[in-house]
């Protein structure tokens, strides 16, 4: 699919694929498929925005962390949609999806794994509500693995 094409620039050899699971937080704002065994811990704090992590309990470098914003700003520039605005710091590389979507790699200090992830606008109609920044660390053997969970990766609502 779509992300598929994004995360072609960083292709590794293959692993076994571990089956995945279809998964939603509390409250349910999106669902993803996630290896089986993954957990999830709100560490969100009073700010403007939520953040979600689902992690593997045996590496929790192998992780994937969900921030949820209604930074309106953020993500526009002049009323247009720009999701470049809820990228991380680190990114090597971006490909724009569509309008409202970008994928895109990055590295940070604090994982050995490269990031993998989208930035979607939240949006009703053409009017924009915020966005959500999905980032996917996993080793570069898990490739296929990467790219099927982002794949699934949906919004809800």
């Amino acid at each position: 699919m779509w992300i598929a094409l994004a995360l072609a620039l960083a292709a590794a050899p293959a692993a076994a694929a571990l089956a995945l699971i279809r998964v939603a937080p509390p409250g349910g704002a999106y669902s993803v498929e996630l290896p089986h065994g993954w957990r999830f811990e709100n560490a969100s704090y009073p700010s403007d925005h939520s953040t979600h992590l689902w992690f593997d309990p045996a590496n929790a470098l192998r992780k994937m962390e969900v921030v949820l914003s209604g930074c309106v700003g953020c993500v526009s520039s002049g009323g247009a949609p720009d999701p470049s605005g809820g990228l991380p710091a680190g990114v090597v590389a971006r490909t724009r999806l569509n309008r409202w979507e970008l994928a895109f790699e990055a590295y940070s200090s604090d994982d050995p794994y490269q990031q993998h992830g989208i930035v979607i606008v939240v949006h009703r109609g053409s009017k924009i509500a915020g966005y959500v920044e999905a980032g996917l660390w996993l080793p570069a053997r898990e490739h296929s693995q990467a790219t099927a969970i982002l794949d699934s990766f949906h919004l809800s609502g």
